[in-house]
């Protein structure tokens, strides 16, 4: 029986442990390449929205590669490229951040892939211009006369099965500035959240690109690590091309429910007063604005590259008094968007705590977590802001911050003088 849909897959051009990339002929005739994702992937909390997200990251970054058709609610979501694009099913499971094979040139063909349904009538595939079919939409491998039935069988080199897949989705790709660009950027560390409550799961939905975190250190023990005077900070080296800064190249353990809920910022947070014993940075480079910060904390570089900058802030008090996390500013593609926010927020660490829409470019979550046994206040602040004389939204703003339970003053205190320097 063969696979439901409007293609004829020929062969497949290579895959990787969450599915794979097929080449195929559309219903007039045109070659296309397909990226199949594997249907118990998709089952997988995450990795169908991180799937769906690349694709249209893909299909917005400055050397676009649109897609023709996708279909990311069928068991097998898939995502076809027109031959013309280049090597489109290729790019995106790449763009995943996932290990990929390309199939041997003098390979025969492999058995079809998962079933494909067809895309809505009223929306005609794009025509393709004519020519002779690029090399990523044929290779070497002979058109078969009639589709097989069976199971995609695993190309040399390359798992079929998601065994190896981990519950978590990978990187989705940041666009860049032109051809040849790397799809990704440098990968970023952050702290790391305690592991989410299992109601928590499967709360990961909504979501329409993903960009993800990279977690630091094993158990997810969600404590700032102050900065010693003989620590130093770790750099991630300017890449030689200029383009979109560098965003999260692994999943957070426990992002934010999606959608944020109406709200406003709460007014009854705390602010710096004349009595509080504060200090005011003004040189910390990349951030552009003054940092206030009560007299026992500090900031130290964490990281950066073009157009991002992450510094640890906080106090030095040992173990579970510690106070602090991150402040986070990195560019938003232009035009930063509705759409860009929204992505860029969704992979955002948030201990599986509902988002709450502060303002037309901003939203919070809180959680009380745990850490080896204590219970820890987290918060975390998304926003966009303007910089330069033009005014334009073009930055992003990250503030998350863990503190003991009766310490979240200081953290919504904090919060709030950033919001008020920064104006969102």
């Amino acid at each position: 029986m063969q696979p439901e849909g409007p293609y004829r897959f020929t062969h497949a051009l290579g895959g990787s442990p969450v599915g794979k990339a097929w080449a195929a002929i559309d219903e007039q005739g045109r070659f296309v390449t397909v990226a199949v994702l594997d249907a118990t992937v998709a089952a997988t909390a995450g990795w169908r929205e991180a799937f769906s997200g690349a694709a249209d990251l893909l299909a917005q970054s400055a050397d676009p590669t649109p897609y023709t058709y996708a279909d990311f609610s069928a068991a097998a979501p898939w995502v076809a490229y027109s031959a013309d694009v280049g090597p489109g099913a290729e790019k995106l499971f790449r763009a995943l951040g996932v290990d990929y094979t390309p199939a041997p040139t003098s390979a025969p063909p492999t058995s079809a892939p998962p079933a494909v349904s067809a895309p809505p009538v009223s929306a005609p595939p794009q025509p393709v211009s004519g020519g002779p079919p690029a090399p990523w939409a044929v290779q070497a491998a002979p058109i078969p006369s009639q589709l097989v039935s069976a199971a995609p069988h695993p190309i040399s080199g390359v798992p079929a099965s998601p065994a190896a897949v981990t519950s978590s989705p990978p990187a989705v790709p940041t666009p860049t500035s032109g051809p040849g660009g790397d799809a990704f950027a440098s990968p970023v560390r952050r702290i790391a959240p305690s592991a989410p409550k299992p109601q928590r799961t499967g709360l990961w939905i909504g979501i329409a690109a993903l960009v993800l975190v990279v977690l630091a250190g094993a158990g997810g023990v969600a404590l700032w690590k102050g900065s010693g005077g003989e620590d130093t900070p770790t750099v991630t080296a300017s890449g030689s091309t200029l383009g979109p800064p560098p965003l999260p190249t692994a999943p957070p353990q426990a992002p934010g429910i999606e959608p944020p809920k109406p709200g406003a910022w709460p007014t009854q947070w705390p602010k710096y007063n004349e009595r509080d014993e504060v200090q005011t940075l003004t040189d910390l480079d990349g951030v552009g604005f003054p940092v206030k910060l009560p007299m026992d904390w500090k900031c130290a570089l964490a990281a950066r590259a073009d157009g991002f900058i992450k510094y640890n802030c906080g106090n030095n008090a040992p173990g579970e008094q510690m106070i602090g996390g991150e402040l986070i500013v990195r560019s938003c593609p232009a035009p930063c968007n509705e759409q860009w926010q929204n992505a860029m927020r969704a992979v955002e660490e948030a201990w599986g705590a509902q988002w709450v829409r502060s303002g037309q470019h901003a939203s919070y979550a809180e959680q009380i977590i745990e850490a080896n046994g204590t219970k820890r206040h987290g918060l975390v602040v998304v926003a966009y802001v303007r910089s330069g004389e033009a005014g334009m939204i073009d930055r992003q703003v990250v503030v998350r911050m863990t503190s003991p339970v009766e310490g979240a003053y200081q953290l919504r205190r904090f919060a709030s003088y950033i919001r008020d320097v920064t104006v969102f």
